[in-house]
């Protein structure tokens, strides 16, 4: 037995070498996915293998490659909503295994695609920090994948994750400018390296730095009463109120669909706040689009090196800090207290 894991965990590496390389060598991303999806149903002897992406745009799923789904399934579950459990379980970041339907009825219905099944796995797609999707297997056996069987899914998880960021960095600089004329916002994958000189420059020079996560309230609920054209209006105009009321070297991108991401360098965590309450003062007071929509925002807010000393360690500082403000609907504005390394 120990032979077999120890063969079948070889060929899978020698597997994912072929298939970096194929990254590597610029090659397109659905010839990527169509090898992962392949190699995940034989090696796991799944019953449905897919790689769902979460659009950045919309912020709705849509089945990029699969094994075991019908085309016409796939074509009506494209542009689909994100329930609440799955909203929960994408923004969590972390595997998730059901041995039985009877772990999680309620998040068990919310995955379901074509097929019953009675066991499944979900591995989440993520890169610099913002989820892409997951990838869902499942097996009409109960107690189907084995921890070996995870560990194959998680290293190929990891290389959809690098694909796909690599697809996206090369249509951001074919498609978009660094900074947008109107908002003030620049893409998220320069603010990212943006954001890396900065914190460089923190370490060097023993500066603070903040950073703010905006949220906005029931956004499911606008998109669902006003529709994708106003909630992108109420978008852009927010960052662009944003834009005015932050400092010229300070810098903000869109993170999600409804959420906006603020860099404050030299800004201790105390200044950080008063500079959000601010923020949060002139964005209750305001409407927006031809709608007059009246909204209300969570704010999470993390400070370098107060709660943490590393990039990835801030990022997830300020998300934490989101997280805690969206489960405290009294709390508008919460600064992390815990350090991350």
């Amino acid at each position: 037995m120990a032979k077999e894991i120890l063969k079948s965990i070889t060929t899978c590496m020698m597997e994912t070498v072929r298939v970096l390389e194929d990254v590597a060598g610029m090659q397109n991303l659905e010839r990527t996915l169509h090898t992962v999806v392949k190699k995940l149903t034989e090696n796991l002897n799944c019953q449905t293998c897919a790689v769902i992406n979460l659009n950045p745009k919309t912020e709705k799923l849509e089945i990029l490659n699969s094994h075991g789904l019908s085309w016409q399934f796939c074509k009506e579950y494209r542009q689909k909503t994100v329930s609440q459990p799955l909203r929960e379980l994408i923004w969590r970041e972390k595997p998730t295994l059901l041995r039985t339907q009877e772990d999680n009825i309620t998040l068990a219905e919310a995955l379901k695609l074509e097929h019953n099944f009675n066991s499944c796995y979900i591995v989440n797609l993520t890169a610099v920090h913002r989820p892409l999707g997951f990838i869902y297997v499942d097996s009409k056996d109960e107690n189907a994948f084995s921890p070996d069987d995870q560990l194959i899914t998680q290293l190929y998880a990891k290389v959809i994750s690098l694909a796909i960021l690599k697809d996206n960095l090369l249509r951001d600089l074919q498609n978009q400018a660094i900074k947008d004329p109107y908002t003030g916002a620049v893409n998220y994958t320069i603010f990212y390296a943006l954001l890396q000189e900065s914190i460089a420059r923190a370490q060097r020079l023993d500066e603070n730095l903040s950073l703010i996560l905006l949220d906005v309230v029931k956004f499911d609920t606008l998109l669902t009463s006003y529709g994708d054209e106003t909630c992108k209006q109420l978008m852009d105009a927010l960052m662009s109120m944003v834009s005015q009321h932050i400092r010229n070297y300070d810098a903000l991108s869109k993170f999600g669909t409804d959420e906006i991401i603020i860099s404050l360098p030299g800004h201790t965590n105390d200044e950080a706040y008063a500079c959000t309450k601010k923020l949060y003062k002139k964005i209750s007071e305001s409407l927006f689009t031809l709608h007059n929509l009246k909204i209300d925002v969570s704010m999470g807010i993390a400070n370098f090196p107060e709660n943490s000393k590393s990039l990835n360690g801030l990022l997830t500082a300020t998300k934490n800090a989101l997280l805690e403000s969206k489960r405290n609907p009294d709390l508008k504005i919460i600064k992390s207290d815990k350090y991350f390394d």
